[in-house]
């Protein structure tokens, strides 16, 4: 196939996929921020848009009641804050080695092995301990600089 011809189909499956979703997509896109981001994650007609590690936002927040936070919205918009949803984020620097959702500062808190952190669930129990129940977020760059707010909109129940 010349190039050219694949350059068309190329227009023609983007023109089709915009004339698909366009209708569907436009009071998301109206309403923006948290809306928009659920459109693309949590609706099951839309799976396809998931990147491939990345948690929707009612996934993090069933974590956040499985670990027992007294505030499980609190909580997941702060390990949305920090590591996007994304279960196996990894954050490296001089600083700290944090891992998973709620990103836990294995050099602050040696005790939790990395392997162990990059589950979930563990992650969300580590994160649990740390904040003394959701208690306490002040270890969590997310929560003292309050980006966890933007995340805190449109979460599930």
């Amino acid at each position: 196939m010349k190039h050219e011809d694949q350059q068309a189909l190329l227009w023609l499956a983007g023109l089709w996929l915009l004339s698909k979703y366009t209708f569907d997509i436009a009071p998301a896109l109206q309403r923006g921020g948290a809306s928009l981001y659920d459109w693309l994650h949590d609706d099951a007609a839309h799976k396809q848009h998931l990147p491939g590690r990345q948690l929707t936002r009612a996934a993090v927040l069933q974590l956040a009641i499985q670990a027992g936070f007294a505030d499980p919205k609190l909580a997941s918009a702060i390990a949305f804050a920090e590591s996007g949803g994304v279960p196996g984020a990894i954050t490296s620097s001089s600083r700290e080695l944090s891992i998973g959702l709620w990103q836990i500062n294995t050099r602050a808190h040696p005790q939790y092995p990395v392997e162990w952190l990059k589950d979930p669930l563990n992650n969300a129990r580590a994160a649990y301990a740390i904040s003394r129940g959701g208690s306490n977020w002040k270890p969590w760059s997310a929560f003292t600089s309050a980006a966890y707010r933007k995340f805190q909109t449109g979460i599930l129940a």
